[in-house]
């Protein structure tokens, strides 16, 4: 339970650091990206490596660098999906584009 909330306390001290930094970069579209994703990963990598030691975070990052490549080719895949299919037929096609190369790296380093 302790390691729940020291998640979340520092996920949240860092997503207020990345959303200063947002501001100051441009364009603004970028926020979004830089306030909440590499916040909450570096917390829970923190957090991960200091209660259960940096085996399992280990571990952690290799399952978000495979969910990070999943998700550039889910990026890319409903660019042309969604124009092609509709919005909600086009997610849930590229969700396939995400599942791929995400299970199949996830499978590769982790088995």
């Amino acid at each position: 339970m302790i390691a729940v909330g020291l998640k979340a306390f520092f996920g949240g001290v860092l997503v207020v650091a990345f959303s200063a930094l947002s501001d100051v970069i441009q364009p603004k579209a970028f926020a979004g990206v830089f306030s909440a994703a590499p916040s909450v990963a570096l917390a829970s990598l923190g957090v991960t490596s200091l209660v259960s030691g940096p085996e399992k975070a280990q571990v952690a990052s290799t399952g978000m660098i495979a969910g990070a490549v999943g998700m550039i080719a889910y990026c890319v895949a409903a660019t042309f999906l969604v124009r092609r299919f509709g919005a909600v037929a086009g997610s849930v096609l590229a969700w396939v584009a995400w599942a791929i190369p995400a299970l199949v790296l996830y499978w590769v380093w982790l088995s």
